[in-house]
């Protein structure tokens, strides 16, 4: 997630000790907020900086991070008498129950998930195992009889099973808290500083169990697209509570058993109405349908609208019915003695309350139970292009064994036996045989934009995919070609050498090597490639085969996952990579060394096959009974993106930096098992690379326009730094400086950038208006020639090569870069005169 050291802090907002800051509402209530409401950006970079991209501990938003700190709970950990540090590692079915293609009729999907992996070749482990996790799970928050070895590690969740379990999830367009005896939903409000975008986080409702029934939570399981938390009592028979928890549904639902529920509130309750039912409030058109109605009068939940103080209005469904009774200003309670085993669904009503109740009625009382992704099949369609379908499936507390899902979409069944969700930006333009809904719902949003609702349990978008190869994007013409050679030849000579100790920059060195590599086959001097191979093959033993390096690689155990000696000795060493912090970042890199190793040399890439399959393994594993490794590490297939923090715990959720190495991980492991004879799982890749690419161009690389309509003013950039779950920072986490910020969403230059840095974009960021004085041409001159001026300059080669070109050549290469590399590429992505 965080592409920098600070990833590996534990980020609380405007406290040493995370407690959450409060702030009075108009009533006197205290709100929690997760980060401030007015940020500014971090402080300028150490007088220490180098001309190199080496990154800093530095925050964005101007929020204070305390020191690293261990586990809460391992000296408890250890003595636990249920904690079984060697347990066994045991393929089991990832979730719930069985998902993928075999729940949506007539889909080929790509690639098995359910079945092991062509990279798992049952070989032993190249790496040696980790003597000591140093950070080891809290078998307090989650249950060790569903959820087996390994564990899961950058989930859009984690914080659920990190630390104390306390810092909120983000299930746009809610805030979700897991404590104790309770859970509190929050419904985010956004607003924007000149350089963040942030939430008041208020947590609006609490609800629990009014006689203290609850006693602890744990998470009891995890699927494609969410995660399942339990509350329970301390004696058998006692009071229970479950949600699943998933993104983008209007609703947040709870599962009641033997409890009497309570909600509580920090504002001000004003009214409580309990809404009567008409016919169309039960979604049936045809009113002559008998059947449908009789189902959908038995299956509806009572309906209570809630008025507070703050100008909200929310929508209580219960099933059985319950009639709450208001105890004080700020309390629900269920009436009577009775306890209540049902469900509970709160909706805030956004900012048109009437309107969007006609809505929210009709599908009161649905709720997903499961979710899982297909990723059909590659298509070439005639005149339209390459794509795939990409579909997320959820199963419903309504669904029937005996009817599929298939049946529902056709209208067999009531409006509210149909799910109703909310899907991204990226989404909308996307959508096949899933349309926004009309009329929609208004007034709800996530750190990404406006969400948008539609109906149905299945939904469908067309991800296009631009392919990529080894070669560059446009043929070489003969004089770029002898350019490219002449110096070339005095990289091989001077730009071959790899010091680095740790993972990332190391990964960066050898990279950098075989990008040279790959030039030398694809201009045909096969000398230089020849010296390339070997020199690659003498860097990589050491890491891979010897394990002789400074800072050697082991695998962990109970996180399933290869991490750096010194990181897993120190969490704020190698950037919380100890942590799982920017695996795909690091790894991406040797995977692209491998990668071309194994295209061109077969015999000097033998021997590190079985490593480079285990790291592959490590951060995009496409299996999900994989017995070492957690499935897709990094990849959250609803936002489309990677997250990239791990085992840290952050009042904004999850979190991205560089887009440009999360595009650079999947079109490395593209690229390998192109080379390595994968084709189906080549083609997963190339589909998860496209889907980061999309997901990228959008949120990170926003033309004006759409920055406006994402993001709020004044908070309207070109570029965004870091994007968490609940916010958005033009910084990074290594220094504010514009350069920074727009360079680390390009890195590394290669052939798949062209999938992030487009045309458009690049003259919308740097001629605005026609005077070519924009913001990443001001950030180009204020980086004066150093490596990240060279990126930036790159870019604007695709609207004026003429001019860029000699200003590229003119800086001092990056740690990862080339002039030969920036030769090339403009060579095979550059424009020849202005647009």
């Amino acid at each position: 997630f965080v592409a920098s050291v600070a990833t590996a802090l534990i980020l609380h907002a405007e406290s040493t000790a995370g407690t959450p800051a409060m702030l009075p509402d108009a009533a006197g209530k205290e709100l929690w907020e997760s980060t401030p409401e007015v940020t500014q950006p971090p402080a300028g970079m150490p007088a220490s900086y180098r001309p190199v991209m080496v990154r800093r501990p530095q925050p964005p938003s101007g929020v204070h991070v305390p020191a690293p700190k261990d586990h809460a709970n391992t000296n408890e950990q250890d003595g636990h008498a249920d904690f079984n540090r060697n347990a066994p590692l045991e393929p089991t079915a990832f979730g719930f129950q069985v998902r993928g293609a075999p729940y949506v009729q007539g889909i080929k999907s790509a690639l098995d998930f359910n079945q092991q992996s062509a990279l798992n070749t049952g070989k032993d482990m190249a790496f040696d195992k980790l003597a000591n996790t140093a950070y080891k799970p809290n078998p307090g928050l989650f249950d060790q009889e569903k959820i087996k070895l390994p564990y899961e590690t950058n989930r859009w969740w984690q914080n659920l099973v990190v630390e104390d379990g306390i810092d909120p999830i983000h299930p746009y367009p809610y805030m979700v808290k897991c404590q104790k005896n309770s859970s509190i939903v929050g419904f985010p409000r956004f607003s924007a500083a000149q350089n963040a975008m942030t939430s008041s986080q208020v947590a609006d409702w609490e609800i629990g169990d009014a006689a203290g029934g609850l006693a602890s939570r744990l998470v009891t399981g995890s699927d494609a697209l969410g995660v399942e938390v339990t509350w329970s009592g301390s004696a058998p028979a006692s009071a229970t509570m479950k949600s699943r928890f998933y993104k983008g549904q209007p609703f947040v639902t709870f599962q009641t058993g033997s409890m009497k529920p309570s909600l509580k509130t920090i504002h001000a309750i004003l009214k409580v109405d309990l809404l009567g039912r008409t016919v169309s409030s039960y979604g049936v058109n045809d009113v002559g349908n008998a059947t449908k109605l009789a189902r959908q009068m038995v299956e509806a939940p009572s309906l209570t609208q809630i008025t507070l103080n703050d100008g909200s209005q929310w929508l209580i469904a219960s099933k059985p019915p319950i009639t709450w009774t208001q105890s004080g200003t700020s309390q629900l309670v269920s009436q009577g003695s009775g306890t209540h085993t049902g469900f509970i669904q709160l909706a805030h009503m956004g900012d048109k309350p009437a309107d969007n109740l006609d809505v929210l009625q009709k599908y009161a009382g649905t709720y997903p139970v499961e979710g899982s992704v297909t990723y059909a099949q590659i298509q070439n369609n005639q005149g339209v292009g390459r794509s795939a379908d990409i579909l997320m499936f959820y199963k419903t507390n309504t669904d029937d064994s005996s009817v599929s899902t298939q049946a529902y979409q056709a209208g067999s069944v009531p409006a509210s036996m149909t799910l109703l969700s909310f899907v991204l930006p990226h989404h909308v333009a996307l959508l096949n045989q899933t349309a926004p809904l009309s009329p929609g719902l208004s007034g709800y949003r996530s750190a990404k934009g406006p969400l948008t609702a539609v109906a149905g349990n299945i939904i469908t978008y067309r991800q296009p995919l631009e392919s990529v190869s080894f070669d560059g994007a446009q043929p070489i013409s003969t004089s770029d070609r002898d350019a490219i050679q002449q110096q070339l030849l005095k990289d091989v000579a001077q730009s071959t050498n790899v010091t680095a100790p740790d993972p990332y920059f190391f990964g960066k060195g050898i990279a950098r090597i075989a990008r040279l590599y790959q030039i030398a086959m694809e201009i045909g001097d096969t000398g230089s490639a020849s010296t390339l191979s070997k020199r690659l093959v003498a860097l990589m033993a050491p890491w891979l085969c010897a394990k002789n390096n400074e800072d050697p690689l082991r695998y962990d155990g109970f996180w399933g996952g290869i991490v750096s000696q010194k990181g897993a000795d120190d969490s704020g060493a190698d950037f919380g990579q100890g942590r799982y912090n920017d695996h795909h970042f690091h790894y991406g890199y040797f995977l692209y060394a491998g990668a071309v190793l194994a295209k061109y040399d077969v015999g000097a890439f033998q021997p590190f096959q079985e490593p480079l399959n285990q790291l592959l393994r490590d951060y995009a594993n496409p299996s999900y009974i994989d017995a070492q490794f957690p499935y897709m590490r990094h990849f959250d297939p609803y936002d489309g993106h990677s997250w990239a923090a791990g085992l840290y715990t952050f009042g904004d959720g999850r979190n991205q930096e560089s887009t440009g190495e999360a595009i650079n991980a999947y079109y490395s492991a593209y690229l390998y098992a192109k080379a390595t004879g994968l084709e189906d799982t080549a083609d997963f890749y190339e589909i998860v690379l496209n889907m980061e690419a999309t997901s990228g161009k959008l949120y990170w690389h926003p033309t004006t326009a759409q920055a406006k309509e994402l993001y709020m003013e004044p908070f309207v950039h070109n570029a965004v730094g870091v994007l968490w779950s609940a916010k958005a920072d033009f910084a990074t986490f290594f220094g504010a400086e514009a350069e920074f910020i727009f360079g680390i969403q390009m890195i590394p230059f290669t052939p798949a950038t062209k999938l992030l840095v487009t045309p458009g974009w690049v003259k919308d960021a740097w001629c605005p208006d026609g005077s070519c004085s924009g913001a990443m041409k001001v950030a180009a001159d204020h980086a004066n020639y150093n490596g990240w001026a060279q990126f930036l300059y790159s870019a604007y080669s695709m609207v004026n090569r003429e001019q860029a070109l000699p200003l590229a050549m003119k800086c001092a290469p990056d740690d990862g870069n080339t002039l030969t590399n920036v030769l090339h590429w403009i060579a095979t992505n550059g424009q020849q005169k202005s647009s």
